[in-house]
């Protein structure tokens, strides 16, 4: 009986050869599964949890309006409460407005303050929808910092503290941009955490326009 291994000199592989490189490719296939498993097992654990009941839940508000191009204000109306069931102190991480395609709004910054403990001395309101320029040029209005260097303790037993997110935005053009919430990160022992502020806003342009607001369908 011929020896398989005595007619391999005519260039094809004989079958010992054939099957340890498919052990190799299987090996190198296996190896890159297990890779791109424990990939997806780190990503998913750097995803934000959903927020917890360190945040009361909101039902969706917004507001409207018409400006003129060149306008510039600060949207306060971003307000999330810390509820008293709270254990410890949230660090805020970024917060993003959810804007759609509209090219009327251009997002100038964002800035955070918590209420009541940042109100500035003096004042008069608590808290404000719309105020011109940004940073807020009224007085009541002033005090949000950036959002990555605050952190909010929680409140006493029936105290009230809530964080305001301040987003300043720029007119740019005529139409219509509106925004469907704000995303907010934030670290909340030892964990990173995702809150949604369900506050809509429409802007149209000019301001002789007619505007219709956004709201949840």
């Amino acid at each position: 009986m011929t020896d398989v291994k005595a007619v391999a000199g005519d260039g094809h592989q004989t079958p010992r050869k054939w099957y340890a490189r498919w052990r190799v490719a299987a090996a190198v296939a296996a190896v890159a599964v297990l890779a791109a498993a424990a990939t997806l097992v780190v990503l998913h654990s750097r995803m934000p949890k959903p927020a917890g009941n360190e945040l009361a839940e909101a039902e969706p508000y917004g507001w409207h309006a018409a400006k003129d191009v060149g306008t510039v204000f600060t949207d306060g109306l971003n307000l999330v409460t810390v509820s008293d069931g709270a254990r410890g102190a949230l660090r805020l991480v970024s917060a993003k407005p959810l804007m759609d395609g509209g090219g009327t709004l251009r997002v100038l910054g964002v800035l955070a303050r918590v209420n009541p403990d940042m109100l500035p001395p003096g004042h008069t309101t608590g808290w404000f929808q719309d105020s011109p320029g940004f940073p807020p040029s009224r007085h009541d209005d002033a005090g949000g910092v950036d959002v990555k260097s605050l952190v909010v303790r929680p409140p006493a037993t029936g105290e009230d503290r809530w964080i305001e997110i301040q987003i300043g935005y720029e007119v740019i053009a005529e139409g219509r941009s509106a925004r469907r919430g704000v995303e907010l990160i934030y670290e909340y022992e030892g964990e990173t955490k995702r809150a949604f502020i369900p506050s809509y806003l429409a802007i149209c342009a000019p301001a002789t326009a007619s505007c219709e607001p956004e709201y949840d369908d």
